[in-house]
């Protein structure tokens, strides 16, 4: 706790001395900041602020962009005009990455320290770059003395040209020699371990080089050719990619509630008076129909059963299905209008029962804020005057959701760049672009077992066994609660169906990590996902629909960016326009919509207003939920006391799932 307590005490100091400067132009111009100092203690400050900035973007935007979770306050589409983001990746990070980097440039002997810095500069910028496209990066954190008035806006392709290059140089400086002894950080917050230690430069080389590789395919819808040469250079030597649970990118959060807690703890559990559903991440539906559908027991690590953070027992929320029963059992004089012919007739043994019933679910998810857009409404209850409800609308308690699993959100977590299945993902969608299927293949199922073995999950073998998970295979999932989207995986063909399996296991695998997620869909369009739903909610956003959104493709630039660096914003602008599969000309094209060019084109967005627009009446179908525990009633009872090693029929139900009988529809003979 001293190293930690230490490390924030510089983070202060270098958070102090940047207070001042709140717009980009004077980023060049204040001469007041020392740089004098070594980077063991400022490099821990600037990581430390990228974390901080990662977990604030991924809370307030990137996990209901990534459709990893539901942050219900923020399901309405917005645009941040401010230059709170602009500050904090240039003036918090890059300034001192970039005067780490121009200081080590040059000198053997620290090399080592000049591939990290380099390694983190290209991260923050790939991040950068990814949330808003063309941005100053050439020319954005000249010396003092040079300071230019504007900031010219570089282009994707350029950005990313360069990343990739400072990457490629980063990977080759790499070196463990006695001659340099001193040439690594002694209080390593990437790769020093929770007490900060010492680097570990094979690790930091693995890191290089795999987001070189992750980049390299990030870029590939500007210049396939780029990618081709860097990943297929990333690859040459496989053993300094990510191999291990150990090599993985993964930031440390500490114990202290005062000084080193993470964002997320700070913001959702330190402060909380109250649990608002609001305001804690929850499982999305469109995320947890992937896992219902293909039993992934990785469920269970991602989000708590419902009702888990209740401090005291809350009443569950109870969803209705349609069971059958043998009517034999049931038939009495109090419950069978019929008794007495059906004991006389004798066909008794032969009659089933339908009927309706109550009982709770283990996972719920939460609703994406409207459950229908401006126009649409709830079809009928067939033969009434009644009409059908949202299914995850009747909650009885904010407690009732599964929310998103407290390793993910406690004071001391973790934060992943970059997990192990991402390295053989990675190099999966390598070999289907550039090399060999059986490898492809190979490398997929390896990804699958790492993230397993991340999460400590027995029942891989299963899993991968799965129609949609085997590869070349096929597999039909659940469809959402009105029957707009369905978890399909195309597996099954040639190299498109290929990469669909790839791309969405690496996009179950990357579970919180927001901005990959986030990157990965716009990048490939394999999920697909519906628009959030508006239902005429207003929104300050231009080129916003009251009725659907599809959501967020960029960050809007700074409103100061017109007036302090004008001529290179609309330059940026243009450059936004001239490589943009989709340019929305509101906000004069610096817009949220606005696709940008590693993305490839929403191809739903030319059918939007046919399958969204206008007047729908919706039949909802829970179809995850239906017959969860038995299509018979026997069948359930039997599930119940497995599940609690009750012997009586009632207790067992209601112990297992606060079973209710609600009423008997129909009695035939099939």
């Amino acid at each position: 706790m001293k190293k930690i307590a230490y490390i924030l005490t510089i983070i202060t100091f270098c958070t102090a001395s940047l207070s001042c400067k709140k717009n980009f132009e004077e980023i060049n111009t204040n001469n007041n900041k020392i740089y004098n100092v070594d980077v063991n203690d400022i490099f821990s400050g600037t990581v430390s602020r990228t974390m901080r900035l990662i977990q604030d973007l991924s809370f307030n935007k990137l996990m209901n962009f990534s459709r990893y979770a539901v942050v219900g306050f923020a399901t309405n589409p917005s645009q941040v005009m401010d230059d709170n983001y602009f500050n904090q990746f240039y003036v918090g990070i890059l300034r001192d990455l970039l005067r780490m980097e121009k200081e080590y440039e040059g000198k053997p002997d620290y090399a080592n320290r000049l591939a990290m810095v380099k390694t983190w500069k290209s991260y923050v910028f790939y991040m950068m770059t990814s949330m808003y496209g063309s941005i100053p990066m050439s020319k954005a954190l000249a010396d003092s003395d040079h300071s230019p008035r504007e900031y010219a806006y570089d282009t994707e392709l350029e950005i990313y040209t360069q990343i990739l290059k400072d990457l490629k140089d980063a990977g080759a400086l790499y070196g463990v020699s006695t001659s340099y002894p001193s040439d690594i950080l002694t209080r390593d917050p990437v790769f020093g371990g929770s007490n900060f230690g010492k680097s570990d430069i094979l690790k930091w080389q693995k890191f290089t080089n795999t987001l070189r590789l992750n980049i390299a395919l990030h870029a590939q819808n500007l210049s396939m050719d780029l990618a081709r040469t860097h990943a297929t250079e990333a690859m040459v030597d496989e053993t300094k990619l990510i191999s291990s649970l150990d090599d993985m990118v993964k930031l440390q959060w500490g114990s202290d509630e005062a000084l080193s807690a993470s964002y997320y703890f700070t913001r959702l559990i330190k402060t909380a008076t109250t649990f608002n559903d609001s305001t804690y991440p929850a499982l999305g539906e469109y995320f947890g129909i992937y896992l219902f559908s293909y039993n992934d027991p990785r469920l269970s690590s991602f989000v708590h059963k419902a009702n888990v953070l209740s401090p005291i027992p809350v009443k569950p929320m109870l969803y209705t299905d349609t069971l059958t029963r043998k009517h034999a059992n049931f038939c009495t004089s109090t419950e069978c209008p019929t008794f007495a012919a059906h004991q006389a007739d004798g066909l008794n043994g032969s009659r089933i029962d339908d009927i309706l019933v109550d009982y709770s679910m283990p996972y719920v998810p939460l609703p994406e804020g409207n459950s229908l857009a401006a126009g649409w409404e709830w079809e009928f209850i067939p033969g009434t005057t009644n009409r059908y409800s949202d299914p995850l609308g009747s909650k009885s308690s904010p407690y009732n959701f599964s929310f998103v699993h407290t390793e993910f959100l406690k004071e001391n977590t973790s934060t992943i760049l970059l997990n192990w299945a991402d390295s053989y993902f990675l190099r999966a969608e390598a070999e289907m672009l550039f090399g060999s299927e059986v490898k492809a293949a190979q490398h997929y199922e390896a990804g699958i077992r790492a993230s397993f073995a991340q999460y400590g999950q027995s029942g891989v073998e299963t899993y991968l066994a799965q129609n949609g998970i085997k590869w070349n295979t096929d597999g039909k999932g659940f469809a959402d609660r009105r029957l707009l989207y369905r978890a399909n995986i195309r597996g099954k063909g040639g190299k498109e169906n290929h990469l669909e399996q790839i791309y969405k296991q690496r996009y179950i695998a990357d579970y919180l990590n927001c901005l990959e997620g986030w990157n990965l869909e716009r990048r490939t369009r394999v999920l697909r996902f519906p628009p959030f739903f508006a239902n005429g909610a207003a929104s300050d956003v231009e080129g916003y629909n009251p009725q659907y959104n599809y959501w967020t493709e960029r960050f809007i630039y700074p409103i100061v960016e017109q007036s302090k660096n004008k001529e290179a914003y609309y330059k940026g602008i243009e450059n936004l326009k001239a490589i943009s599969p989709y340019y929305r000309g509101d906000r004069w094209g610096d817009n949220v919509y606005t696709t940008l060019g590693f993305a490839k084109l929403n191809p739903d967005l030319i059918f939007a207003q046919q399958l969204y627009g206008g007047n729908k009446k919706i039949t909802p179908n829970v179809e995850y939920f239906n017959n969860k525990y038995g299509k018979t009633y026997e069948e359930v009872v039997a599930t119940a006391k497995s599940m609690t090693g009750e012997t009586d029929d009632n207790q067992a139900l209601i112990k297992a799932f606060d079973y209710k009988f609600r009423q008997r529809l129909l009695t035939y003979i099939p």
